[in-house]
């Protein structure tokens, strides 16, 4: 009888981890197929290209209101915009290597608002026929000023182009 009792319980003892075992595996079998349909997720969209910001600057030393405005609207968005800084008519009296720097309360210098916005990586460009007619050459501007061409108003950003002009 103690036999009967032994097999009747190991056989018992056997559905039960058979039932287990076959409860344990269909789950796994469909994590396996929900993870084979969930595995693809399509990457995020590239941001959306920065704005850009064209300061252009004409008036020169006998305005530094306007001049020191626009130097310090293009520093001011240089930290989350593209921006290029573009310089003709008498603004190009501005950036010579033996001009006075414009002052003017409130603002700070026009030597140390160019300083700042080239050591941001804004470019400042001057007009090449200004400079000419003013009688002065490349080699007259502050470090770190260039000659403007045609290709930089468009290649500066990706994004849209605000302008601002004074």
């Amino acid at each position: 009888m103690k036999i009967y009792k032994l097999l009747a319980i190991f056989i018992l003892i056997a559905m039960v981890g058979s039932i287990a075992q076959t409860k344990i595996t269909k789950p796994k079998a469909a994590t396996k197929k929900a993870e084979e349909t969930a595995q693809y997720i399509p990457p995020p969209p590239p941001p959306p290209p920065k704005d850009g910001v064209f300061i252009h600057i004409s008036s020169g030393l006998e305005n530094p209101h306007k001049v020191l405005m626009g130097l310090t609207m293009a520093l001011r968005m240089a930290d989350e915009n593209d921006v290029y800084v573009y310089m003709d008519i008498n603004a190009v009296n501005v950036v010579l290597n033996n001009s006075k720097s414009l002052e003017m309360n409130k603002f700070e210098t026009s030597k140390i608002l160019v300083d700042k916005i080239l050591n941001k990586g804004v470019r400042i460009a001057v007009c090449p026929t200004c400079l000419e007619v003013a009688n002065k050459t490349q080699y007259d501007l502050m470090k770190g000023i260039k000659l403007a061409n045609k290709e930089d108003f468009f290649g500066f950003t990706q994004g849209r182009i605000l302008t601002l002009d004074y």
